[in-house]
């Protein structure tokens, strides 16, 4: 519609809402600077969102006019950044104009620049224990987080393009808050949004940088994300809390929670039972990559066949694009998608240089997602529901072209999956048993610094011993038995692996066997014939909820 009517009368129907708001599929591209946006198709609605930001940054004290020849060391370019705002089914609902710094000309120093950002396994923990405890949820937005943050350097930069003093070209802005861009902003904005937390009352939980609690309510975020986790009996003090965030910060108020970094987060209190899905990402990179509609979806993210190295040398495009396609599928596999964690990591085995062949398997992971995009991890909190907490490790012994073995490792609370790795060990082992006992390792490794986030979260099971599951009884033998019998070709192991033994014969861990076909970690280390993959599904507590994403529509 947008390519064959006038862009006048498009911009006028549009604005009178006598057309429906336009689906990502048919929007235009955003401009890609300033120079990009005369003559868009919607360069009016952008230069009002420059004008809101403007004043939005000009409202925080961001920055003062200063003559040039004050300005020591790089006077740095700002530049615009264009986004759509989209909704959850895909439509422009708003345009958005961001002020950014070019960061990337700053001169390096040995000043810190390191921000932590909240861990996709403590999200998703903190989305269990939402449902178990049936808590009630609230987000804030920071309305333009990093210029709440005092500069602790001498920064100056150009006018921003657009917005030229034209009576004094000799001027330019000395910053004296952070603005997007800055190495250093991240950083200096949660230093401050940490402070302010602690003098409201709250306390950080160690093994989560971005997560704080007090005796009845939790807070974490995500840069400018913040949501708030409390009972309902604590709402009013809840209401207090938040009216002393917004005495520190313009924030907008977004109610309960729904969204977290293009996540789906649904409900159903009745039955304590909290779905997360990505849906509308997966929609998203399925119209980028233009995979066939109509096209017979594959019933496995990979094929059975075992990819291998490119003889030959691939393009500049095609490295590029093969990239684009593992990364993008990756966002999935790390935070709600375990199923499509093994074929991300054997993908990206192959990312400097795939061949037609890593492409067509990248493009089945892609079509895969794509039509089980309605999977959604399933919390169930209810006294009947599924037990508390499941681990399992496994490990496919010498089955990549290099020697090594890949590993898998999972950790499921209340249903579904809080915490998977997929990925292949730095060493090559010599056997079946010593590749099974890294695995091992590993898990419980990761397993630990779990439970200290529980504490932290004064999250308690009631168990003195935690259990793994493995699916190798000569593995388990080693470090459990007394006196384990080692063969001369795993003696070289013993030492690496005494502080597994130690926590085993201390009771503090216990290893039980589960035959591999119930092993719920085997999809985390190898292609699974159809069949298998099914119940490995299954098994993962991934669930279909078409019929809920119909309701939300």
């Amino acid at each position: 519609m947008a390519a064959v009517m006038p862009a006048v009368t498009f911009h006028a129907a549009f604005h009178a809402g006598a057309l429906k708001p336009l689906h990502r599929d048919h929007l235009p591209s955003e401009p890609k600077g300033y120079r990009d946006l005369k003559g868009h198709i919607f360069e009016r609605q952008f230069r009002e969102a420059m004008q809101v930001e403007m004043e939005a940054v000009q409202r925080h004290g961001t920055w003062r006019p200063v003559s040039r020849p004050t300005a020591h060391g790089k006077v740095l370019p700002l530049t615009w950044v264009f986004k759509y705002k989209l909704n959850k089914q895909g439509l422009v609902t708003k345009f958005k104009a961001r002020i950014c710094v070019r960061g990337d000309l700053q001169f390096w120093n040995d000043e810190d620049t390191y921000a932590a950002t909240l861990a996709a396994r403590s999200f998703r923990l903190l989305m269990a224990l939402t449902a178990k405890f049936d808590l009630e949820t609230r987000q804030l937005d920071a309305v333009n987080a990093f210029t709440n943050s005092p500069l602790d350097e001498e920064i100056y930069v150009d006018w921003p393009p657009g917005y030229k003093n034209a009576s004094n070209s000799r001027e330019c802005l000395r910053l004296h808050k952070a603005l997007y861009g800055l190495r250093r902003s991240p950083l200096l904005w949660y230093r401050s949004i940490s402070s302010a937390l602690l003098r409201l009352g709250l306390q950080a939980v160690p093994e989560e940088a971005c997560t704080f609690k007090n005796d009845w309510l939790i807070v974490f975020f995500y840069v400018d994300d913040i949501v708030l986790l409390y009972r309902r009996k604590d709402a009013e003090r809840t209401e207090a809390f938040i009216a002393g965030i917004k005495a520190l910060y313009e924030m907008n108020d977004l109610g309960e929670l729904q969204w977290f970094l293009g996540i789906r987060i649904l409900r159903n209190r009745a039955t304590q039972r909290l779905w997360l899905c990505q849906d509308s990402y997966i929609e998203k990179i399925a119209s980028t990559y233009q995979l066939p509609a109509g096209h017979k979806a594959p019933a496995t993210p990979l094929p059975q066949e075992t990819l291998v190295k490119y003889d030959k040398e691939a393009s500049h495009e095609s490295i590029h694009l093969f990239q684009q396609k593992v990364g993008s599928m990756q966002y999935a596999a790390v935070i709600t998608r375990p199923d499509i964690a093994c074929p991300a990591s054997k993908l990206a085995e192959f990312l400097t240089n795939p061949s037609s062949k890593h492409h067509a398997a990248a493009d089945q992971c892609l079509q895969y997602l794509n039509s089980t995009r309605s999977y959604a991890l399933q919390f169930n909190g209810s006294p009947d529901g599924p037990e508390d907490l499941l681990v399992a490790t496994d490990a496919a012994f010498a089955d990549t072209p290099d020697r090594k073995s890949s590993q898998g490792f999972l950790v499921k609370l209340f249903g579904a999956p809080i915490l998977w790795k997929a990925g292949k060990q730095a060493t090559v082992t010599t056997s079946t048993t010593e590749a099974e006992l890294l695995s091992l390792s590993a898990g419980a490794s990761e397993l630990y610094s779990l439970k200290r986030l529980f504490q932290g979260l004064e999250f308690d099971l009631g168990r003195p011993v935690t259990t793994i599951l493995c699916d190798n009884q000569q593995t388990i033998r080693l470090v459990t038995s007394e006196i384990p019998q080692l063969t001369t070709r795993l003696k070289h192991v013993d030492i690496r692996q005494h502080w597994l033994r130690q926590e085993v014969q201390a009771k503090r861990l216990a290893i039980e066997y589960l035959p591999s076909s119930e092993m719920p970690a085997d999809g985390l280390t190898k292609a699974l014939s159809v069949q298998k993959f099914r119940i490995f599904v299954q098994q993962l507590g991934l669930v279909d909820i078409k019929d809920l994403l119909k309701d939300c529509e």
